[in-house]
């Protein structure tokens, strides 16, 4: 079994069971047997059990009597909320970071922003767009120098991972998104933090709006599965 000095086993399925959940290697309604999943960790069902119990208590997993545990169902007002929160902090945080911003910083961030323009041009698929998606707004975020900032958006951005994601190819929402982009990096050359905390917000809202509409039609789909 892989681990880390530092975890326990608990621990260590806690992160694993975490990460596939994110990943959608467990899609919502998956059941989590714990039988199955201590014959994979080679562990006993104590720390199976304690790790899906953790994982309840953050809304991951729903534990149904006479059922068991399985992967929390989509949740549009989950996103929703996760999504509102996220573009409160993400605004904040641009807004932090623009006058610590030097000219090789954003020589640097005009590179990534152009490996994903790329990626999109090449038709690259949506988990390879959203990875160089976040990449770009994370490496903005980490000039804030507020590290509990960074770490809550982190989380949501984490939580949400298991939701589609924003970039879904060439189509009109992603081309508007590299726009955004764009006008976002240029506030920021222009050290302008109120103009870059507007365009963020609003970058954030319209990403929202169009992957909410993809979740309800997923949950639609799930009740009449």
């Amino acid at each position: 079994m892989e681990n880390k000095a530092f975890e326990t086993k608990k621990d260590y399925i806690l992160r694993r069971l975490r990460e596939k959940i994110l990943a959608g290697e467990y899609a919502p309604g998956d059941r989590l047997k714990t039988r199955q999943l201590a014959e994979e960790f080679g562990t006993s069902e104590i720390p199976v059990r304690e790790a899906i119990n953790q994982l309840a208590s953050t809304g991951l997993v729903s534990i149904t009597p006479h059922v068991g545990a399985t992967a929390s169902l989509i949740s549009s007002r989950d996103l929703e909320e996760i999504f509102q929160i996220r573009t409160a902090l993400e605004s904040l945080a641009i807004r932090l970071a623009t006058p610590a911003l030097t000219d090789q910083d954003l020589d640097e961030l005009d590179r990534m922003a152009h490996e994903l323009e790329e990626a999109v041009a090449q038709n690259a698929p949506p988990e390879q767009l959203n990875a160089l998606n976040r990449r770009l707004h994370m490496a903005i975020y980490q000039h804030s120098g507020n590290r509990r900032l960074i770490q809550g958006i982190e989380e949501l951005w984490n939580h949400a991972g298991r939701y589609p994601g924003p970039l879904t190819g060439s189509d009109d929402s992603t081309r508007r998104s590299i726009e955004e982009h764009r006008a976002i990096l240029d506030s920021l050359r222009d050290h302008d933090a109120n103009t870059a905390a507007v365009l963020t917000e609003a970058h954030k809202s319209r990403a929202m709006r169009g992957i909410l509409q993809r979740v309800r039609d997923m949950e639609q789909q799930q009740k009449h599965s």
